[in-house]
Formats: structure tokens, sequence, C-alpha cells
């Protein structure tokens, strides 16, 4: 009868194994912190302390908290990122498109609800939430790409003729431009009703979407 051989315990493998769940609970702390207290709660001291262990290990583990911030800066991004392709993947059958700008106002509204329930993402995603952070090119680039569905909308709006030829990432950027600038002021709190602030978004949409209906000859 042969006996089984005990497991080969690759010890450099289990470090691994072990730093990535020790990174992963850290980033869910932050993630509690930012979501529950802001991002002011932030502190390398304060996300130490949610999973006890010591400062050094967050620094070894991020190199502090500018890289700690990163890591929420595009993880707020693959969320997004996420709510785009799974709100498309649920109405991409649905054939109500009168305008043939459904796909775009989808992704619309699907940023201004992400904004909303996520303000503080948002915060560090688009604003100066955490003091001094200034995110690196390499995730500034993974940021954009993350709202590259904006310009496959537009991307297949032209194609499809619903809107004459011009430049896809160049609409997209002109329509990110302004939901962005709805939202910080929504969020900042210059809009005093719920109400008002939907309709100025839809509205600063609706005048994109016209603009660039009527084509730069118009203008």
């Amino acid at each position: 009868m042969k006996t089984s051989k005990p497991p080969v315990v690759d010890f450099r493998q289990a470090q691994e194994d072990l730093r990535s769940t020790l990174r992963q609970g850290m980033l869910d702390a932050a993630t509690r912190l930012l979501t529950e207290e802001g991002p002011a709660a932030l502190t390398v001291r304060r996300v130490a302390d949610a999973v006890n262990c010591s400062t050094t290990l967050l620094y070894s583990l991020f190199g502090g908290k500018d890289g700690l911030a990163n890591e929420l800066y595009l993880e707020g991004f693959a969320r997004l990122k996420a709510e785009f392709e799974a709100s498309y993947a649920a109405h991409a059958k649905k054939k109500n498109d009168k305008d043939g700008l459904a796909r775009i106002r989808l992704h619309a509204r699907v940023y201004h609800e992400y904004a909303k329930r996520n303000p503080s993402y948002y915060m560090v995603m688009f604003g100066d939430a955490i003091a001094g952070f200034v995110p690196p090119v390499e995730s500034r680039n993974t940021a954009w790409e993350s709202l590259a569905v904006l310009i496959e909308a537009f991307d297949e709006a032209m194609k499809n003729g619903t809107l004459p030829p011009s430049n896809p990432t160049a609409a997209a950027r002109l329509l990110w431009a302004a939901m962005h600038g709805a939202v910080s002021l929504e969020l900042k709190g210059y809009y005093l009703k719920t109400e008002r602030a939907n309709e100025l978004f839809d509205a600063g949409v609706n005048a994109v979407l016209r603009s660039l209906q009527m084509g730069p000859e118009s203008t």
C-alpha cells in the first residue's frame, strides 16, 4: 500500500500569498474608512490600526500613503468601468433607441449615479480629496482606459450615421468635461436641491449631444 507524500511547501509562494492577503486586507480597510468617514480618515495610522498591524508593514507593502492612495484611485476607476460594462450588458438587447444615442445616454447616467453613490471615491479619482496625492502617469492612463466605453459609444454613433463623422475621442472628452463639471458642483453642495442637480446634469449632456449632432460646419 502506497503512502501519500506530504505536500511540498513552497516558502516563497507562501510568503507571496501572505503578502497578497495582507495587502488586500489593508485596501479593504482603507476602502471602509474612505466610504464611511471620508478621505480625511485615510491616514497611515488609521489604516494600520484597522488591520492591527504596524505602520512599518503598510509602508513596506504600499510605500506609504501615496502608494495606498494610488491603489484607491485605480480601484475607483475599476469599479466605474465594471458598472459601465454591467449596465451596457443588461441593456444591450433593448431596442428602444429613438435617437440613436441610447448607449451614450446610458453611460452618462451610469457615471452620474456612480458619483452620487460613491462621492468619496469620486473625489479621490477626480478631485483633491487626498492632499498632496498626484496619480502617476501610468495610473492616469489606466484611468482614461476605464472611460473608453464613451469613445466606443461615440465611434459607434458616428459609424451608423447618428452623429456626423468627427473624432470620437475628442467627443468623449467633451462629454466627460461637461459631466465632471456638473457632478463636481453637485458633490460640493453648490446645488440646493437634488432635482436641480439632476436637471442640470441632463441639460449638460443634452447640450453636448446637440452640438455634436449639428457638426462643426453649423457652429
